[in-house]
């Protein structure tokens, strides 16, 4: 909104209109918070003067952060019989192979040490051995039980360079450990049946973040994820999305606090300009849709309906100095029947079209 037409000197108080300064102009596409790799954009482009918000680069590149695919193939295989059974070693080998990618050492020398948690399960009798080399290549120090299966702790390092250290049950990774991928990325936290489930932090080997609950591998339940421009969100998580009440500040300063759906802002929510503008109100999509409040800092409002961003069915726009419109809005603009006081509180009707008013009505 902002600017109405008393800075022209042909305009009278009661002509006054709205104007909404680059409501459109800047407007960008939206995409949803759908991979990770989102995370290499630069950052969040710098909001406009109106009120529509840039999420397509506010909001798209903090995306989900995946764990899938983190624990290889757990060595189960089918024998010519056709049964699953766990896949034997192969052989002892005298040295663990240098398998490890200078991605996965620099990781693992900047975290040090694996601390494991003070209370473990009783796994049974085991036995250690190693290091093995598997069938698949990948190369296991630890503990099997009596059935020939990795049990109890143990470390086993993938060809490809990653590397998992912790607690295995019945040949999958499965309590308290660490996966280092090739790339440096960086899962540790509780495990059961090859997935993060349970608390665990993921760190992106740009210095990403997610600390918080997993289920199967996505983040679910309450969590705070990091970015390295600044960036924060602390909030809800279903199933890999946030979703849900949820905080998210941005680098710039801006904030919004409120209802999210599957990575969109959605629901009811207040977001606040990092120049002191503020919204109060309805979401759907990332943009302002049903009713809220605008203010801005030098005292300018505008309480009513928004449709996809823009001012749109009933509203009040006022003015600190105490002028005032009520009436109809249509993409942005008053259009329709409405009523302009001045600053005297002196009310009259009129109607306007796209921004215009276009007559006046007796009353």
């Amino acid at each position: 909104m902002g600017k109405a037409c008393s800075c022209m000197s042909s305009c009278t108080s009661e002509d006054i209109q709205v104007y909404t300064e680059n409501e459109e102009s800047d407007k960008k596409d939206f995409k949803k918070l759908e991979s990770y790799d989102y995370f290499t954009s630069p950052g969040p482009s710098t909001k406009n003067n109106g009120e529509c918000l840039d999420m397509h680069t506010s909001l798209s590149i903090y995306g989900e952060i995946k764990v899938s695919d983190s624990i290889k193939p757990n060595n189960i295989y089918i024998s010519p019989s056709g049964s699953p059974r766990a896949s034997p070693p192969t052989f002892k080998c005298m040295q663990i192979p240098d398998y490890l990618t200078p991605a996965a050492i620099s990781a693992e020398e900047k975290i040090g040490q694996l601390s494991y948690p003070e209370t473990f399960k009783d796994y049974g009798e085991t036995y250690s051995k190693g290091p093995i080399i598997l069938e698949n290549k990948a190369c296991y120090i630890g503990n099997w039980n009596a059935n020939n299966e990795k049990h109890g702790k143990g470390i086993q390092i993938w060809p490809d360079g990653s590397k998992y250290e912790g607690m295995w049950e019945h040949n999958k990774a499965s309590g308290y450990g660490r996966l280092i991928h090739n790339d440096g990325d960086v899962y540790e936290g509780f495990w059961v049946n090859d997935r993060a489930h349970g608390y665990g932090v993921y760190t992106h080997s740009n210095g990403a973040k997610y600390e918080g609950e997993w289920v199967e591998d996505q983040q679910h339940g309450k969590g705070v994820e990091c970015w390295p421009d600044g960036a924060k969100y602390e909030g809800n998580y279903s199933f890999g999305n946030k979703s849900g009440f949820g905080i998210f500040n941005w680098a710039d300063g801006s904030k919004y606090s409120g209802e999210f759906v599957n990575n969109d802002i959605q629901g009811y929510g207040t977001y606040s300009w990092v120049d002191g503008r503020k919204f109060i109100g309805e979401w759907k999509s990332n943009k302002m849709s049903g009713k809220g409040i605008f203010t801005w800092i030098d005292g300018r409002k505008y309480t009513g309906e928004y449709l996809e961003d823009k001012k749109h069915g009933y509203g009040v726009f006022e003015w600190p100095d105490g002028k005032k419109y009520e009436g109809m809005w249509v993409n942005g603009k008053q259009h329709g029947v409405g009523y302009f006081s001045d600053i005297g509180g002196r009310k009259r009707q009129g109607e306007w079209k796209d921004g215009k008013k276009i007559r006046n009505i007796d009353f």
